[in-house]
């Protein structure tokens, strides 16, 4: 299946890595490194600057593979959560180590290495969604590239349909077109709804932002909405 109809969006890695680069700080870069109970923070830490200084690391290694994981779960709206920070702060962290997990997943080099990316998709999505401004117009940038990636296989390709289908709602861009290409992507491995969610860790959040957004929001096309009630019905159902 070709999905050159998303060079609509400029698919790139680049605007969102930039963002996330300028804005996460040596402090946050610190708290990330020492996310493993501070275990081995010299080690990750080399490694994250190494990162931000433009370097995709191919193949990962542990440091800092392990603390990106770590901060990945992170929920910046509850204050009890360790570990990760709250409010921005938090989700800049986490907007950070989901898209770079992400980046380095879709290098040959990378191929097989990470694991839980509908779970990443969706952390990345809700952090750039809540710190609005620019950065959901690069977070569709963005998955719309990974949704290019020749690495991606048709099980994490329907995640990142979806992912994209609510970024087009967030930024009120739907059309028949991607949408219609999105659902095909997302029937191609002919999936039921409940497999769909598994083994994902971060379901709940795919329900509550599925229903906000592609259910209840007044940017929703209809062809959005039962997209999203087969998703929120997937959901319910494990």
């Amino acid at each position: 299946m070709s999905y050159d109809l998303l060079n609509r969006f400029e698919p790139t890695p680049d605007e969102l890595l930039r963002l996330v680069f300028g804005r996460v700080d040596e402090s946050m870069l610190h708290e990330i490194a020492a996310a493993d109970y501070g275990q081995d923070v010299d080690e990750h830490l080399e490694q994250l600057h190494a990162i931000k200084s433009g370097k995709v690391l191919a193949p990962m290694r542990w440091e800092p593979k392990e603390v990106l994981e770590l901060i990945r779960w992170s929920e910046p709206e509850d204050p009890t959560w360790s570990p990760g920070s709250t409010g921005d702060r938090g989700h800049w962290m986490r907007l950070f180590s989901c898209t770079v997990l992400l980046r380095a997943a879709a290098d040959p080099a990378n191929e097989g290495y990470f694991t839980g990316e509908d779970s990443t998709i969706i952390q990345l999505v809700d952090s750039a969604i809540k710190l609005g401004v620019s950065t959901p117009r690069a977070a569709l940038k963005f998955l719309c590239w990974c949704m290019q990636s020749e690495t991606l296989g048709d099980w994490d390709r329907l995640y990142f349909a979806i992912a994209i289908q609510i970024l087009l709602v967030v930024l009120n861009e739907c059309d028949s077109d991607t949408t219609m290409l999105l659902i095909d992507a997302i029937r191609s491995d002919n999936t039921t709804p409940a497999e769909i969610f598994n083994d994902c860790q971060k379901k709940k959040t795919w329900r509550v932002i599925t229903q906000k957004f592609l259910i209840e929001s007044k940017n929703s096309t209809l062809e959005t909405r039962q997209l999203g009630e087969r998703f929120v019905r997937g959901a319910d159902e494990t």
